[in-house]
């Protein structure tokens, strides 16, 4: 399969992929629109993406140094009440963790099998020690297990990345990888925030990974792009309708990684803007 010159593989594009080829191939080869929700409580669902982004954008700004007093008052003034106890769960448990320099909604691009990946990462934190932590807010309504975070995309893809596209943050020569760590912090469960550390053999397993499906995408012929036979993972799928995997959308109770669904497109990438970073 020949991919245009400006495709970028990401978290978003490689878990629709993981989950279900036919999805990866209607939702980012073809870009097939399709008039389904992902739940059936389709105002709730884009209530809670708006409420997220609101919450992303005011841990951007404190971040940048805009006082506490002034996103306090933004917070309480939120037409969702449940923001203003996520920024104060915020300010209680997240500062004392955020002593180094800060990259701020930063996007790094490496290249693996000739291909170019991206992530865009909430906060890159780079402490005296030379260690750099990866900072994801998540709005989700109830934590997720470590086991299946380790298993994610995301989690996999991020550390890759910032293993072989960090040093152009520092001034690094190198990083290693038992120098990176990704934390996620959940509204759900501020005061236990889930921390992954990153070693020499899971960058092995990961590079390995993913070398191997993007050879598998690239060389296989798009009538290849099979329909997933876990018919769970229909549930929450636009495209169930189209391929006759049933009619009615999950419930929202039951989505586990809300933000993979509503940040299934967000990533959109200035390519005159990016320097690519060699591996």
């Amino acid at each position: 399969m020949k991919l245009p010159d400006d495709f970028y593989f990401t978290q978003s594009n490689l878990q629709d992929y993981e989950d279900c080829a036919y999805r990866f191939y209607l939702r980012h080869l073809l870009h097939v629109k399709w008039p389904a929700s992902v739940v059936g409580d389709a105002i709730a669902f884009e209530k809670m993406g708006q409420s997220g982004a609101r919450f992303h954008r005011l841990i951007q700004q404190y971040l940048l140094g805009i006082p506490e007093d002034r996103l306090r008052d933004l917070a309480l003034r939120d037409p969702n009440p449940e923001i203003a106890e996520w920024w104060e769960n915020f300010l209680q448990y997240i500062p004392q963790l955020l002593d180094g320099q800060r990259f701020i909604e930063s996007t790094l691009t490496t290249s693996l099998a000739g291909q170019h990946l991206a992530a865009k990462f909430d906060l890159v934190l780079v402490n005296e020690d030379g260690n750099l932590t990866i900072f994801d807010w998540k709005t989700s309504k109830k934590q997720i297990r470590k086991d299946w975070l380790l298993e994610r995309v995301q989690t996999r893809l991020y550390l890759l990345i910032l293993k072989q596209g960090g040093a152009s943050l520092t001034d690094f020569e190198s990083i290693g990888p038992e120098q990176i760590t990704m934390t996620y912090w959940f509204t759900a469960s501020p005061d236990t925030p889930v921390t992954i550390p990153y070693n020499h053999h899971a960058y092995q397993k990961d590079q390995a990974y993913f070398i191997k499906t993007i050879k598998i995408i690239i060389e296989q012929d798009s009538d290849a792009f099979n329909r997933t036979t876990d018919h769970q993972k229909c549930r929450f799928c636009v495209y169930r309708s189209h391929c006759d995997r049933g009619v009615e959308p999950g419930e929202l109770a039951s989505l586990i990684d809300f933000e993979t669904h509503v940040g299934s497109d967000m990533l959109k990438i200035d390519i005159d803007r990016i320097e690519e970073i060699q591996f």
